[in-house]
């Protein structure tokens, strides 16, 4: 593979995981919430349902779900329904009882349910396999082992890495604003209604084939 090539590949990675979407904003929630260095653990969780996503598509899961469109449109719906469960759980949260339950869960621990969170997030769009099933015979040379797959699976997760640990990193600077009760209310109502709005978007693009 020309270092080219592979060069292309890393600036399309980045530009995709640039844009924002559920992950990303689930990210800088976690960072506002419990800090940037438990948001960067819990984002393994997303990185690893990426690294599968891609290794489905490697395997030809995503000439599967274009036999089987009915299956497809099952799966975007459930992953559009998780989004907005997690939107509405959101807003929820905005209630004193529930913000204060929160931060006993960002001073106690359970690490596991915000990883699982952001492993589901991740698991939950499988047009991201279509994405790789597109992405990736352009910079596959014939003939080439899975070595070469291998390398760009990797690469992929790794520049996700980096750019979405700069936007946890980013959002330490709006931390101690979002501190204050009433901001951090009017912020996990924001993020609700946006995680809303994506899944209803989702939702939409599900239903009309887009």
């Amino acid at each position: 593979m020309e270092f080219s090539s592979y060069l292309t590949f890393a600036l399309v990675s980045a530009a995709q995981s640039a844009t924002p979407g559920p992950s990303t904003l689930l990210l800088v929630n976690n960072s506002l919430t419990f800090g940037w260095c438990r948001a960067l653990a819990a984002l393994s969780g997303d990185l690893l349902a990426i690294a599968l996503l891609a290794i489905f598509s490697a395997i030809g899961l995503g000439a599967l779900l274009v036999a089987y469109p009915a299956v497809f449109l099952a799966l975007r719906l459930a992953g559009a329904f998780y989004i907005i469960w997690l939107g509405w759980g959101q807003l929820r949260s905005s209630s004193p009882k529930k913000a204060a339950a929160v931060m006993n869960m960002a001073d106690g621990g359970a690490g596991l349910l915000v990883w699982l969170r952001s492993f589901g997030v991740g698991i939950s769009n499988p047009k991201a396999v279509l994405f790789f099933a597109a992405l990736f015979p352009q910079f596959v040379p014939a003939g080439s082992g899975p070595s070469i797959l291998a390398l760009l699976v990797s690469t992929f997760v790794g520049v996700k890495l980096v750019v979405l640990a700069g936007y946890a990193l980013g959002a330490r600077h709006i931390a101690r604003l979002l501190r204050q009760p009433e901001h951090a209310k009017r912020g996990r109502i924001l993020t609700g209604i946006i995680l809303l709005i994506f899944g209803g978007l989702m939702i939409w693009s599900a239903l009309t084939g887009s």
